[in-house]
């Protein structure tokens, strides 16, 4: 019985480092880049951007794409990929990643786990 004990909070101890670390590593990168996007998101539907936010949209975004689950959620909470496109038809609709972006911007996701359903 004892060993069932030692093990269960071996199980629970690795589990709770694995949160903590999951928790504290990624906090701070991500809150910025949820902030950042969020703003430039609403910013973009209010049709208050300009050509320089782009740099903030790439960067901001290259540090979400690290992490797909909190990049699909933010994704399903503001239509994060329809603003960025929306941005992009508005100041350089030139670009060359726009058909693939439009594509991707028309499967929504049905779940945070990123299962495309047909609309």
């Amino acid at each position: 019985m004892e060993h069932i004990g030692a093990w269960i909070i071996f199980f629970l101890v690795i589990v709770g480092l694995g949160v903590f670390n999951r928790k504290f590593k990624y906090s701070a990168k991500l809150r910025e880049s949820y902030e950042e996007l969020t703003q430039l998101a609403d910013r973009t539907r209010k049709g208050r951007t300009t050509k320089a936010d782009l740099a903030r949209w790439d960067a901001a975004l290259a540090r979400l794409e690290k992490h797909p689950s909190e990049y699909n959620k933010l994704d399903q909470d503001i239509r994060l990929r329809e603003a960025y496109v929306h941005y992009l038809e508005r100041h350089y609709p030139e670009d060359e990643r726009l058909p693939v972006l439009r594509e991707a911007a028309g499967f929504r996701k049905d779940s945070v786990w990123g299962i495309k359903m047909k609309s």
